[in-house]
């Protein structure tokens, strides 16, 4: 298998995201919505053996950010994607597009000749009648999180639905679909997308129904193939082409049908890029990209990085993600280099195939990430559970950590922790009637409304639960993306001696906490063991940092300042109770 390269291109300070693999000339891969690159991962395998492949995100899709513009076009994509290929230095391009990327593929051809040696189209966008604004509004439902968690289950058999009818919205035997519903997987990782796109799917999906379509075809000088397969809703439309277009029918099997497509994008084979180069770089202000480790690319975020001082490494609370500590990532690095990764399992960070993920994987990891960036020793700020994988790193390698802040870790009797790691949290691998959505969800949700989540006694119930609907659908979003680590990294995690470790610690440590945290009860029990007093920090993030900067600097806190008063201990868990759950 050919090595996978992921990163971005900025363009007019938007990030554009894009997989890249195989050798050859160079071939854009522009997806449907409402997916992602990850849709054209079994295609991009088949071309990657001649060519050099670059799937993208479109604006407002997976990892690619939004545009600015009151109304998104298909053109508005276009330009986007030209600007891209240009900022990754290619000269020219075969550009290959599915139904919204087709459109985007064709548009791009005709708005920037010179950079398309040709386009190749699966199921180009055409219509029978224009979409009226109302007829869009109902077909492109927005995706509005619901305190109950029923957005989502909304939102997997609304893409489970558009693959039996189309349009999805009219489920009569006239508009059933002729194709298989896919299988499990496929469905399960479209939903993911839609999910991730939120609000951003019905703006960007509308551009194609607005698109010109077969209006335009003429006007298009390099050459392209419209291609359509059997089953798909665009293969009706083949006989609509005039008679001057390059139409082609492909097989219906999908495999079959990626043969044949790479032969015809070999018929007009664009320029040979030059090798693959990372854009993380020291001396940047602000970067996002990634970083290669041994255990797969690690998705990282980086501010500050211009800024002479001892960097900060962000070690996000698990299961969780870097980008869910992005006001705290821009905050520290106001002042210092600060970077944060998802850890490999974790949402953008997808491990190898077969390989084992835990704690001394993420130490390894972190250790590859800070040697690549070129950071000798680094202040390690670990959230809630990744205490353990701090504490890991500081006896694995004392030299790359200058100090550690613990913030609200799990500081729980070793008892207690040993007896809820077994089955503290649910399985929420993927099913086909979607009950693994709304596991998570309230999984989540009871988290912050009682500890133990499962023990709902008046007694255990938290004093500030975080539970408003946006806040709990980012968090859902970035953990179902690799929905088989949740249970395992729980296990793993709370079966960690971190009592024991805690007792032990001498490197420098700051316990830090908010009143919120999900185990703020535990903050004395941490203290005590760590023989130093917590600090409680500010909620916004800004004055959090400076308040964190004299530790930082090196210089004395103290933490008395604005102490309050520990969160009670929840009631004593009753025996037995965490060994039910299943």
């Amino acid at each position: 298998m050919t090595m996978v390269h992921k990163g971005f291109a900025e363009v007019n300070g938007k990030l554009i995201h894009y997989v890249r693999q195989g050798s050859g000339p160079a071939v854009i891969l522009l997806h449907a919505a409402p997916c992602s690159a990850k849709v054209m991962a079994p295609f991009q395998l088949v071309l990657a053996e001649r060519f050099t492949t670059f799937a993208f995100d479109l604006p407002g899709f997976g990892l690619s950010e939004m545009l600015d513009v009151p109304q998104v076009e298909t053109h508005h994509l276009a330009d986007a994607i030209a600007g891209a290929v240009r900022a990754l230095g290619l000269t020219q391009v075969a550009a290959y597009g599915r139904h919204t990327g087709a459109g985007v593929a064709v548009e791009l051809a005709h708005r920037h000749p010179a950079l398309c040696s040709m386009v190749l189209t699966d199921g180009f966008p055409v219509f029978a009648a224009p979409y009226t604004p109302e007829r869009l509004n109902e077909y492109l439902l927005p995706i509005e999180p619901r305190w109950d968690g029923s957005h989502l289950t909304w939102t997997w058999f609304r893409y489970r639905e558009q693959h039996i009818f189309w349009p999805w919205d009219r489920p009569l035997a006239a508009h059933r679909s002729d194709c298989d519903v896919p299988d499990l997987d496929f469905l399960y990782r479209g939903t993911i997308e839609m999910l991730e796109s939120g609000e951003n799917y019905p703006k960007i999906y509308a551009s194609a129904f607005r698109h010109a379509g077969l209006a335009m075809i003429d006007a298009v000088k390099p050459p392209v193939c419209y291609g359509n397969r059997p089953g798909d809703s665009q293969h009706k439309t083949m006989r609509l082409y005039p008679p001057t277009a390059w139409v082609q029918e492909f097989p219906r099997d999908a495999a079959e049908a990626a043969v044949l497509e790479r032969d015809i994008l070999a018929l007009h084979p664009a320029s040979i890029p030059t090798p693959h180069q990372s854009g993380f770089q020291p001396g940047a202000a602000r970067v996002t990209d990634y970083v290669q480790t041994s255990f797969g690319p690690a998705y990282t975020i980086g501010a500050g990085l211009d800024r002479k001082a001892t960097p900060v490494l962000i070690l996000h609370d698990l299961p969780g993600a870097a980008g869910l500590h992005l006001e705290q990532i821009e905050a520290i690095g106001a002042d210092r280099p600060v970077i944060a990764f998802d850890f490999a399992g974790h949402c953008n960070s997808v491990p190898n195939d077969g390989q084992r993920i835990g704690i001394n994987t993420w130490v390894a990891q972190i250790r590859e990430v800070m040697a690549a960036l070129g950071f000798g020793a680094a202040h390690i700020y670990a959230h809630g559970t990744a205490a353990a994988i701090a504490i890991e790193l500081a006896s694995a390698a004392p030299a790359c950590v200058a100090s550690l802040v613990l913030h609200a870790p799990p500081a729980l009797e070793q008892s207690l922790a040993d007896q809820l790691a077994p089955n503290y949290a649910p399985d929420i691998t993927p099913s086909r009637d979607g009950g693994n959505f709304l596991r998570l969800w309230h999984h989540l949700r009871d988290q912050e409304l009682w500890w133990p989540w499962f023990d709902q006694r008046r007694g255990n119930a938290r004093p500030a639960p975080r539970i408003a609907p946006d806040r709990l659908h980012a968090r859902a979003v970035a953990l179902l993306k690799q929905p088989a680590q949740y249970r395992p990294t729980w296990r793993e995690l709370l079966s960690y001696p971190l009592e024991r470790k805690l007792r032990h610690l001498t490197v420098p440590t700051l316990l830090v906490y908010r009143d919120a945290d999900q185990f703020a009860f535990a903050r004395d029990h941490a203290a005590e063991l760590l023989a130093t007093k917590p600090l409680h920090l500010p909620e916004t993030e800004a004055e959090a940092a400076s308040r964190l900067a004299p530790w930082f600097d090196g210089l004395a806190l103290n933490t008395d300042q604005d102490a309050a008063t520990a969160p009670p201990a929840p009631a004593t868990l009753p025996a037995g109770r965490a060994h039910d759950r299943d």
